[in-house]
């Protein structure tokens, strides 16, 4: 039995009460409750004072906040990432001319992606945004290049004009997504 039920009780209600009514407003403070509450109940399990119980619910919400900062960090840099390898690809076809130069593929495309992993774990949801409609618009392209075979240069362009106008396609579906994506609700 714990020595402070009472304090225990009320902490927890408090704790499910401000996760009930605000948890919708930011992971991080359900993840940080999350965690004050999980220490709390840890610390009642041994029969811990109110300030061990504390300091040890204050731990576990820290040990939460440094989990989800971590993790986010990587989720965002792993999708910038591959977006980034993507449109990296698109640009290495549309600016190659045709000649599939494989040691500056190698180079070009990879250091597109680590600047796209960089660009989004620094932009995050706005580079989400951006990204997928980029990301999206460039797979719609090369689909409709294999699809259809009078169209087969907007996968492949072998002239600069085929070069300048898929590439002029792609910023208008581009943003097209984009504006689409605002009008059934995505943020930013």
């Amino acid at each position: 039995m714990t020595r402070e039920p009472s304090v225990s009780g009320l902490s927890m209600i408090i704790i499910v009460l401000v996760l009930g009514l605000a948890g919708g407003w930011s992971i991080r403070t359900v993840l940080m409750l999350v965690g004050f509450g999980a220490g709390w109940l840890l610390a009642s399990v041994f029969d811990a004072s109110f300030l061990v119980s504390l300091a040890i619910a204050l731990a576990g919400a820290l040990m939460a906040w440094l989990v989800l900062r971590l993790a986010t960090t990587v989720v965002f840099f792993l999708v910038g990432g591959l977006v980034g390898v993507l449109v990296g690809a698109r640009l290495f076809r549309l600016l190659e001319g045709g000649d599939g130069n494989l040691l500056l593929a190698i180079v070009f495309i990879p250091a597109i992606g680590i600047a796209g992993g960089w660009l989004a774990e620094k932009t995050r949801e706005s580079f989400v945004a951006w990204g997928t409609s980029i990301g999206g618009a460039a797979l719609v392209l090369s689909g409709i290049g294999v699809l259809v075979t009078s169209l087969a240069w907007l996968r492949d362009p072998g002239e600069t004009w085929q070069a300048v106008v898929g590439a002029l396609v792609w910023i208008t579906l581009s943003v097209f997504f984009r504006f689409t994506q605002k009008a059934v609700g995505s943020k930013d």
